[in-house]
């Protein structure tokens, strides 16, 4: 036991931290090896102790401590071994044995059960003591005060499985009272049964999971392949257009040019031709002018011709030909390419890649918004129109229409001013307590007489989703589909008319659940529209 209290700081040299060999004593008390401190003293000007740096003149002179020395052989015949190296030692980070006085080593084992962390030393009554050998050794941790239970301070060793809580014995016979509880070592038992159970499905869901990895990582690679192909074929096409294009533009200049050429050739010809008329003519007004002073009335004849007829000369009406035929002729030219450049652009316009449809945030769809108005020419005369014409309410009373040919005669619906092309958004506010349709339709669907085929969503020209308190129902073309999904007092309604996607969705706060989807191809403009019954009323709110 004295073996065991001694502290090995004492006979360990702080030079070698070795065990003391020949150890002597300086003045001051402390012991080192003899070795040690004289090597030490040798390379230092001044003698001093290098444990509590007092400072010895002259030199002391050392004699070996015997009884020390004694003792150490003693110790060492007994089974003292040689005191760790200093990597045992615990520094920052390391769990440090808890019963170790003085420096402290690392711990090897914590104890579950004494919330104690222990070095290889301390811990060998753990694998000596039969009782003790029942506790559960765990890896070092800094972290055993989370064990006890903080408010009896108590290990806490049992499983509510009530409230699902690791508590103590003292918590059972308190709060936790007649609640289902377990060991904490049984609860760990079923629960790792329980995942070797689950470990095979675990493991699959691994593998599916990796596989659909690899899968969407495939996928990316052949987009980007495929963009990298699409990117240099058409940069492969535009500059072969290119090509064609400057080519066709020295065609056209060449064609432009010799046009020219012969148009001014001939020009040219009539002008060398004019000049030479007009010195004839020159000539020929000299000789007049010089025989009509001739006093011989016979010689005046003679020389004078018969008949000077001056008929029109045709060459202003050739040049005019010409010019007609030039100007046209370029005019035709300057408009083939301006056509050409006309169906260019729009195929240049054309040749792009759709825009995702939005999903999900409303805030996506509001890029669309379109303006919706309720036309009072289409609606039915018990159906009041309010609110700037975006709202329809079922009314008990007829209203004061004019007989117009677009309303509906028999069905209380009415249609949207707005024929709608493109992408558009829109929504429905609901009030309601029956039912109210809302539908998208062609605006030369039936309006007349008590034909059911008027009805939004049976026939083939109109689309209807009808709202009722507790659930939705699509039509079309008198097919009804049961709708999925929550009941809202909003519907947002989404059209792309080129793409022929026509979508409902239920609007709740910031979020579109989609309720159903229509991919078909439309043919006309299309309009939004309103069923209402029952006292009911709806409206198309403001969205920009």
């Amino acid at each position: 036991m004295a073996q065991r209290a001694l502290n090995q700081d004492a006979i360990t040299c702080s030079i070698c931290l070795d065990l003391l060999k020949d150890p002597v004593t300086v003045p001051c008390g402390h012991s080192y090896c003899m070795d040690c401190i004289q090597t030490h003293w040798n390379q230092q000007v001044r003698f001093s102790c290098p444990q509590c740096r007092e400072s010895f003149t002259p030199r002391p002179v050392l004699v070996k401590t015997t009884m020390f020395a004694d003792l150490l052989e003693e110790l060492k015949r007994t089974g003292l071994t040689a005191p760790p190296p200093d990597r045992c030692y615990a520094g920052p980070g390391d769990v440090s044995c808890d019963l170790c006085s003085g420096r402290k080593l690392k711990a090897v084992k914590s104890c579950l059960q004494c919330l104690v962390s222990y070095c290889e030393s301390h811990l060998q009554p753990h694998h000596e003591v039969a009782m003790l050998q029942k506790h559960q050794l765990v890896a070092p941790s800094d972290k055993l005060q989370e064990n006890l239970c903080s408010q009896h301070n108590k290990l806490m060793e049992i499983f509510c499985r009530t409230d699902e809580q690791v508590i103590c014995y003292l918590c059972c016979m308190d709060q936790h009272k007649g609640h289902d509880t377990v060991s904490c070592a049984a609860e760990r038992a079923q629960r790792q049964e329980e995942l070797q159970t689950r470990r095979p499905l675990l493991l699959q869901s691994l593998q599916d999971k990796e596989t659909e990895q690899e899968r969407l990582r495939q996928q990316a690679q052949d987009i980007s392949r495929s963009a990298q192909t699409a990117v240099q074929r058409s940069g492969d096409d535009f500059r072969e257009m290119a090509l064609l294009l400057e080519k066709r533009r020295s065609e056209v200049e060449q064609q432009i040019r010799s046009e020219e050429q012969s148009q001014l050739q001939q020009v040219q010809e009539l002008q060398d031709k004019l000049q030479r008329d007009v010195t004839e003519l020159k000539r020929t007004l000299s000789e007049l002018d010089t025989l009509s002073l001739t006093p011989d009335h016979n010689q005046f004849i003679q020389l004078c011709p018969p008949l000077v007829r001056a008929t029109q000369s045709t060459e202003s009406e050739t040049e005019s030909r010409i010019q007609t035929r030039t100007r046209r002729n370029l005019e035709d030219l300057t408009r083939a390419v301006s056509e050409l450049k006309d169906k260019l652009q729009l195929t240049l316009k054309e040749f792009q890649l759709p825009e995702p449809e939005p999903v999900n945030f409303r805030e996506d769809f509001l890029r669309y918004a379109c303006d919706i108005t309720l036309d009072p020419n289409t609606a039915h005369g018990y159906l009041s129109l309010s609110e700037g014409n975006r709202r329809a309410t079922n009314m008990n009373q007829p209203q004061s229409y004019l007989n117009h040919p677009h309303r509906f005669s028999s069905l209380r619906q009415v249609l949207s001013r707005e024929g709608l092309t493109g992408r558009c958004y829109w929504e429905v506010e609901l009030t309601w307590k029956g039912v109210v349709e809302i539908g998208v339709t062609y605006k030369d669907i039936n309006r007349k007489g008590y034909d059911v085929e008027s009805l939004f969503g049976n026939n083939n020209k109109s689309w209807a989703l009808q709202c009722e308190k507790s659930l939705y129902t699509f039509w079309f073309n008198i097919v009804r589909s049961e709708v999925p999904g929550p009941v809202s007092n909003r519907v947002g309604v989404y059209l792309d008319h080129s793409a022929g996607a026509l979508s409902f969705y239920s609007v709740k706060d910031q979020t579109m659940i989609l309720l159903h989807r229509v991919q078909t191809t439309f043919t006309q403009p299309l309009h939004a529209g309103l069923g209402v019954y029952r006292g009911d009323s709806a409206c198309f709110p403001k969205l920009t």
